[in-house]
């Protein structure tokens, strides 16, 4: 073993282009791996992992003040099952008249809660911009910064102090949207008290339910916010995640597979005349296996160890960024034995890849072994490559040409690897296009500015005057007035939420619809496709829509993706003197190019006191796009390395193999130039094919993730979300072969062009 291990050590230290070649590839396998496994594994437990970490409640309670104390309800927090509590926090609502008042906000204002430190034994926040309160005149919001929310940016509540944005904030419970400090809370005309529980027994609605009821022993409350529907709504959207996650973890896996077979099983063979040598020198077969076993693990070991240590810190950071794109305030890192796991199997996959070649190596005549490489036979190749110098193409064209022919296991790996970086970075490019499709594809998505009448509006316009007042203002496009009405439809056993649209909604809908077509008049409906799977209707079947007195039929024409069972879209006119559940009907408006939406909504605002209404500028929150989109390019990224790598590797093998037909090439007048222009127009070629193959892989493997993703969901996807491609947008990563593999054979292309020709013919 002794002989073995100094025969290894020498061979890593011989061939160090090759072994730190094995040591980061192995470490972007082993990275991607423990990165793909890690990011499912916190994705399954990643609100509750949050939810833990920030002691989030399982109950947010809110009572009057004026008929329960606060010393009354500081007692439950002793109460039998409760675990942890806070408070009790006095609240208050900023009127929304005089300006906006954050997002989140009802109709009513903007709740606020007096809370001087943001941690504590229930509902520790998290800020993630600015600072926490420190006095009187400052407000913390738990909202993304946009618009006129963000640092710095002041609430002007109607006949209340004026407050300063000094933070935003994450929270695992949601509900309130503000914090003040609780010395401010009591100039704001606090009505409220707010308290934070958390069980022993909260596993799912019904004994959150049970447990708060025990708790506060019968003292009434105006309501309470329940962990579990936060969780449902965040399992709802991150599920959406998942197919992404997976596919390009697969993706990236496959191409980590295809270059380490091909890197280590390499190394093997270019070494055979080294191999010869020690056979000559007594070293049997399993020794002669042993040390280019040894002599390619030991570089994967040192790599396996970087990949661990990478892939473990990057899931952690992802899945923080992926919790604070949901607005959750940490998540938990993955399982450090699933780490080792994913290691372990990459290490297992190198020995493997290693040991096959090594034993046939190990098997070979000594004479046979040291001439390898060193004797010039006709071999594979020779044949195309004649061919093709008969041809008009220049000589290095021609003989580069040929060089894929001579080793097509070699060449199929590596054509395979390109192939599959191609295809990932196509399907990344789809992912954000569909991405970007579905988070604009709402009706906020194409409002530029959202108007609502309170319903103590002191102007007392009706609706016909608001929209008539709206159209008058310069740089209004279009305007729709919308409220939700709860009603039920006969036949069904659960109700279900009805968006009534009117004016001119057309431009509003958007490209959601997964069949049939949008509604254009009165007895016409769209429900969510989700509705239609489970109530098993089609396009074209009829409803009876009956809510306060009124009933009516409508047709369905379409349905638009969304897993909500609950929801259905039409003409206002389909239901005459139905009242919308919230109070008045809203508007939208869309603007004219050139008009800014923030000086529209401040001109609506103004004439607050006449008219009573509030406008504010509409941004789509596309922070779950940039976390995606984040994802999408990082395992396009290793994806593209770990391929580009693998052409380096091949065209080093091959300088090495065909180091004395490159010196006779020399010898008869080859330029280094030629001989660069040759190497690299083998491997050129394979980009080029490479392109070819993986962008419509790239198509139909993101056709298939977003169709899949639909099914899960129970929603569907749009066409329009479905197609995304074209030429402009295929042909960048059509190209992606191309490069890498340029950029991946020039470095030993010049290293070969550089090598001396005496050097290489001195056994001649």
């Amino acid at each position: 073993m002794s002989a073995v291990w100094a025969a290894s050590r020498a061979g890593v230290r011989r061939r160090r282009v090759q072994s730190a070649s094995i040591a980061v590839v192995v470490a972007l396998a082993t990275a991607t791996l423990v990165f793909g496994l890690g990011l499912l594994s916190a994705s399954r437990s990643l609100f509750d992992d949050a939810f833990a970490q920030a002691r989030g409640a399982h109950a947010t309670a809110s009572f009057d003040a004026a008929r329960v104390s606060a010393d009354r309800l500081a007692a439950t927090a002793h109460a039998h099952g409760v675990t942890a509590a806070a408070g009790p926090f006095r609240t208050a609502t900023l009127p929304r008249n005089g300006g906006p008042m954050g997002p989140g906000g009802g109709d009513d204002g903007l709740p606020v809660v007096g809370r001087d430190d943001p941690g504590g034994p229930v509902d520790r926040l998290t800020l993630t911009q600015g600072r926490w309160v420190r006095g009187p005149g400052e407000i913390v919001l738990r909202a993304r910064p946009g618009g006129p929310f963000k640092l710095g940016g002041r609430l002007s509540p109607l006949g209340l102090p004026e407050l300063t944005i000094v933070g935003f904030a994450d929270s695992a419970t949601g509900g309130r949207m503000g914090w003040v400090t609780s010395g401010q809370v009591a100039a704001l005309r606090p009505d409220g008290l707010q308290m934070l529980y958390r069980f022993d027994r909260a596993g799912d609605a019904a004994e959150v339910r049970q447990s708060l009821t025990a708790a506060t022993a019968g003292l009434p409350m105006r309501g309470y916010d329940s962990y579990v529907t936060a969780r449902k709504s965040f399992e709802l959207e991150f599920d959406q995640l998942i197919p992404f996650i997976t596919v390009f973890g697969i993706l990236a896996m496959a191409v980590s597979v295809f270059i380490v077979a091909n890197l280590v099983s390499g190394a093997v063979v270019s070494g055979f005349r080294h191999i010869g040598v020690m056979k000559a020198l007594g070293f049997t077969p399993a020794q002669v296996t042993a040390v280019y076993v040894v002599t390619v693990t030991v570089p994967a070991l040192l790599g396996c160890a970087v990949g661990l240590l990478a892939g473990h810190l990057l899931a952690g950071r992802v899945a923080a960024r992926v919790a604070g794109g949901f607005e959750l305030p940490s998540a938990g890192g993955p399982a450090p034995l699933l780490d080792l796991g994913g290691g372990a199997g990459v290490l297992a996959l190198v020995v493997l890849a290693a040991v096959l070649p090594a034993l046939r190596a190990g098997r070979l005549p000594a004479v046979q072994a040291i001439s390898a490489g060193a004797v010039s036979r006709g071999g594979r190749g020779r044949g195309l490559q004649r061919w093709l110098l008969r041809t008009r193409l220049p000589v290095p064209a021609g003989l580069g040409l040929g060089l894929p022919a001579a080793r097509p296991a070699r060449t199929a790996l590596t054509l395979a690897g390109l192939c599959l970086g191609v295809t990932a970075v196509t399907m990344g490019l789809g992912m954000h296009q569909t991405v970007m499709k579905i988070l604009t594809a709402d009706t906020e998505g194409h409002t530029s500015v959202s108007v609502g009448l309170p319903p103590r509006s002191p102007g007392g316009m009706t609706e016909d005057q608001v929209a008539a007042l709206l159209r008058a203002q310069p740089g209004t496009a279009h305007v729709m007035s919308s409220a939700p009405v709860r009603l039920r439809i006969a036949g069904l056993s659960s109700g279900l939420t009805a968006e009534t649209c009117g004016g001119d909604y057309r431009p509003f809908l958007g490209d959601s619809i997964v069949r049939g077509r949008w509604f254009s008049g009165p007895g016409e409906a769209v429900p969510s496709e989700g509705f239609l799977r489970l109530h098993d209707l089609d396009v074209g079947d009829t409803l009876t829509l009956q809510t306060s007195g009124t009933q009516a039929t409508v047709r369905i024409v379409g349905a638009f993706a969304h897993p909500d069972t609950g929801r259905l879209m039409l003409d206002s006119a389909s239901l005459p003197g139905a009242v919308g559940e919230d109070g008045p009907r809203s508007f939208s408006v869309i603007l004219t190019e050139g008009t800014d939406a923030a000086a529209y909504a401040h001109r609506i605002t103004s004439a607050a006191p006449s008219t009573g209404l509030i406008a504010e500028p509409t941004e789509p929150d596309l922070g779950k796009s940039a976390v995606l989109g984040g994802l999408f390019v990082l395992f396009s990224l290793v994806i593209c390395a770990a391929a580009a790598i693998g052409v380096l590797n091949g065209v080093l093998l091959s300088a090495r193999e065909r180091a004395r037909d490159l010196g006779v090439l020399k010898a008869v007048g080859t330029t280094p130039r030629q001989v660069v222009a040759m190497m690299v127009t083998a491997m050129a070629a394979l980009g080029i094919v490479g392109g070819a193959l993986g962008a419509p892989l790239g198509v139909l493997a993101h056709h298939g993730v977003v169709v899949l993703t639909g099914e899960m969901l129970g929603s569907g996807m749009a066409a329009s979300w479905i197609h995304v491609y074209s030429w402009t947008v295929l042909a960048p990563p059509a190209c992606a072969g191309l490069v890498v593999a340029v950029l991946g054979a020039w470095p030993p292309a010049l290293h070969a062009a550089a090598t001396r020709t005496a050097a290489v013919l001195r056994s001649e």
